[in-house]
């Protein structure tokens, strides 16, 4: 057996299979459906009940908190701005070595 002999039979069986499905696909999906739409549908035994309107509360819009620093600049960080600044200052301190 040679591999073009091989593989005509590989690719027959392969063929012979898809083929299968299909048709068992086909044979499957004949069958009447009670609904053709292919939608699905619930029903619900609530029913609607009227409830009287409330009247609206004229409350007025939550106030917002003052802006107050950042949670890093409150704990001792620096904004990314004076980061910058110390930098060029040659302020910080490198205790071990930095990988780019």
């Amino acid at each position: 057996m040679n591999w073009s002999h091989f593989l005509t039979w590989v690719a027959a069986l392969y063929a012979g299979y898809y083929v299968a499905l299909i048709l068992f696909d086909y044979a499957r999906n004949k069958r009447p459906r009670s609904l053709e739409s292919g939608e699905l549908t619930f029903t619900e035994d609530i029913l609607p009940k009227k409830i009287e309107h409330l009247p609206d509360k004229t409350e007025s819009p939550p106030k917002q908190p003052a802006k107050t620093e950042s949670a890093i600049i409150g704990s001792g960080g620096v904004s990314l701005k004076n980061l910058f600044g110390l930098c060029r200052e040659e302020a910080i301190i490198y205790t071990r070595p930095v990988s780019f």
